[in-house]
């Protein structure tokens, strides 16, 4: 073989080593970057089955495609994967939190609670760890702890309002109905539009027999998100139906119809009646998934972006509006 061949040869050799590279390069940023999750799934997935791929590498390849799954509300296959990233990498406090996430979001709370807790090990003291931790002790009904953590998240971050509404819960949960306003109003003065802080404000009111505030409070939370359909029960059963309850109506009826039109042929959208796909949720049941969090975060995480086995459609945040809406109303 002449030294033209030779040459040849090993630039043709160099050219196939950089084109392997630049493979191997496009496909960790599909798995960390990907612009859809089908697109990190797969990449992830191919990092993951490669044997010769480095464990700290498959790690963080099972937490992005965990993570691509929790966005698909595929909670039990982020968990999996979750645990696989834990496994190769103990110390990962983002798999720990996300798969505290995960957890929650299936009721596992004693899971979730444990997660958190070693999320907060390895991360160290961020105020949205303690909010999480806060938020699952206050679903398995320990409303002492969960004060504790909402205090601590407070400490660290003084305007999180989301820590002061949900501290408000808590302390409403205990009792303490006075404490529970306190926290609601900060929250409110920290973001004047936080509907949800109105409409927690005005149970308590409401609790409190202070019935002027409460109806003020209701009206408030219903301008900002008529969405709100306690709200508006709030106000019929003080007598004041409100001027935005209209609005309300129109929200319910068109979440209806898009329901009826997109998911009922998986889940059982209506106030009786079992799913025609067992693994799908009733609609009736997502409250309860969800007691004290509105919501619109849940649903745009889970419906909005289609799980694996809905048909591919999106969902605007005036869609989802109405879908929260008709959810709402589903419950007495």
């Amino acid at each position: 073989m002449g030294p033209n061949a030779k040459r040849m040869l090993g630039a043709a050799a160099v050219g196939l080593a950089l084109t392997a590279a630049s493979a191997r390069a496009d496909v960790l940023s599909d798995c960390q970057k990907g612009k859809s999750g089908g697109v990190r799934l797969r990449a992830c997935g191919q990092i993951i089955e490669k044997t010769s791929t480095p464990a700290a590498v498959r790690a963080d390849a099972y937490r992005a495609r965990a993570e691509a799954y929790a966005e698909r509300a595929a909670n039990k296959e982020a968990i999996a994967d979750y645990t696989e990233a834990i496994g190769l990498k103990a110390d990962d406090g983002a798999a720990y939190y996300g798969r505290g996430q995960a957890r929650l979001a299936l009721r596992q709370t004693d899971g979730a609670i444990s997660d958190f807790t070693q999320a907060i090990r390895y991360m160290g003291n961020a105020p949205g760890l303690y909010v999480a931790r806060g938020y699952a002790q206050l679903i398995k009904g320990n409303a002492s702890e969960s004060i504790a953590d909402f205090t601590v998240a407070i400490r660290l971050d003084p305007k999180n309002a989301s820590a002061y509404n949900n501290r408000g819960l808590a302390f409403r949960k205990k009792g303490e109905l006075d404490s529970a306003i306190r926290d609601y109003s900060a929250a409110i003065t920290l973001n004047p539009v936080y509907a949800l802080a109105y409409n927690n404000r005005g149970y308590v009111f409401e609790a409190k027999g202070d019935r002027q505030a409460a109806a003020a409070d209701f009206r408030r939370a219903l301008s900002l998100d008529p969405s709100l359909v306690g709200a508006k029960k709030g106000l019929k059963r003080l007598g004041e139906p409100g001027m935005v309850a209209p609005e309300t109506d129109r929200l319910i009826s068109q979440g209806r119809l898009l329901a009826e039109r997109n998911c009922a042929w998986c889940h059982a959208i209506g106030r009786i009646g079992d799913s025609p796909n067992p693994r799908a949720p009733r609609w009736r049941d997502l409250q309860k998934r969800h007691p004290i969090q509105a919501l619109r975060d849940p649903l745009s995480r889970g419906i909005a972006r289609p799980h694996d086995e809905m048909p591919k459609f999106e969902l605007s945040d005036s869609e989802i509006d109405t879908i929260v809406a008709y959810i709402n109303s589903l419950n007495p």
